[in-house]
């Protein structure tokens, strides 16, 4: 090749390799935009502090199980962004739950219905659940002499009495009330502040560099706003991710709906560093893990998500994802 015909297509390759660096690179009005998506709620306020105070007594007591030893809380912890650090949790029978931990973190934002499946249109209705039939207690004695055995617990505590009274004047102590105090303090369970927040908020030394170029990925290239929008980072919406075909998700509750097949609730991802493993079934380990599984796109089926495509991403903009998702963690 003639020497200025190779000096011609070195600098066109050269302007080209730039031009495409340069489009991964947001304008300063679009990133300002990108971010301006995040910026947080303001937190729920209590109508009814003795409420929401008798709830979280409730919450952390394992009173209102059938064995008097497992708490809500046993299971949704605080160190842990309010789940577990395991795929499948301890019921109180000593049976091993169906699915991963859920979050609790913002769920006072959230849109019903609740639940990876969506089987409980209220946070009230998931109480029930879990106080007679489901993680907390699944013995094999009816639903209603579990019951009777915690509210007679509870009838028998003066300070619950009192508690109570000063929550629900005139109400009784029922299995109703119980799981209303319950709710109110389940929605007012915020996420802490998080470096991502500061950064939003404009302190440039919040996050590294590599946080940065993550954030643009997860709008940009990988497309994970998708379905993880907003400052809760999720859309609240049944997603088939093509993790299993064993679990039918929220197909259990909508069998005739061929998209309902396989999809589960989309997480927030706040603190999400802090509660591994990840997915329904805590099949993945690491947030690398999940990372790699959305770039291979996950199990093709019918039902899978039309977002759920394998897309390509380099090494460092995996890195720079994962390191970004670690800047969500509140304090």
């Amino acid at each position: 090749m003639h020497r200025p015909l190779a000096f011609l297509v070195t600098v066109l390759l050269i302007a080209s390799g730039a031009a495409a660096l340069a489009s991964d690179v947001p304008r300063p009005d679009d990133l300002r935009a990108m971010k301006a998506e995040y910026r947080r709620s303001a937190p729920r306020i209590a109508d009814n502090p003795a409420l929401v105070a008798l709830g979280r007594t409730l919450f952390f007591d394992p009173v209102i199980s059938a064995s008097g030893k497992t708490a809500c809380a046993s299971c949704h912890r605080p160190e842990l962004a309010w789940a577990d650090d395991v795929a499948r949790s301890m019921g109180d029978s000593g049976r091993l739950t169906e699915r991963r931990v859920q979050t609790l973190l913002g769920i006072g934002h959230a849109r019903p219905p609740f639940d990876w499946d969506g089987r409980h249109a209220t946070l009230e209705a998931q109480a029930v659940s879990s106080i007679g039939t489901g993680s907390m207690s699944m013995f094999a004695t009816p639903h209603e002499m579990r019951v009777d055995d915690i509210v007679a617990r509870l009838r028998r505590s003066d300070s619950y009495a009192a508690a109570f009274a000063r929550a629900m004047p005139g109400q009784p102590i029922n299995l109703d009330n119980v799981v209303i105090a319950l709710a109110a303090f389940e929605r007012t369970i915020e996420p802490g502040d998080a470096p991502f927040d500061r950064w939003i908020a404009g302190d440039e030394t919040a996050i590294p560099d590599a946080a940065k170029r993550g954030f643009v990925v997860f709008n940009k290239q990988g497309n994970c706003v998708g379905c993880h929008r907003g400052w809760r980072f999720t859309d609240d919406q049944f997603h088939d991710i093509g993790i299993s075909n064993k679990d039918p998700g929220r197909g259990r509750e909508r069998k005739d709906d061929p998209f309902a097949q396989f999809a589960f609730k989309t997480p927030t991802l706040r603190s999400v560093a802090l509660r591994p493993p990840y997915m329904h079934d805590g099949s993945l380990k690491t947030l690398r893990d999940v990372v790699d599984h959305y770039v291979k796109g996950g199990i093709d089926r019918p039902s899978r998500s039309p977002m759920m495509r394998p897309v390509d991403l380099t090494e460092d903009e995996r890195n720079d994802l994962v390191a970004f998702l670690q800047t969500l963690t509140g304090e």
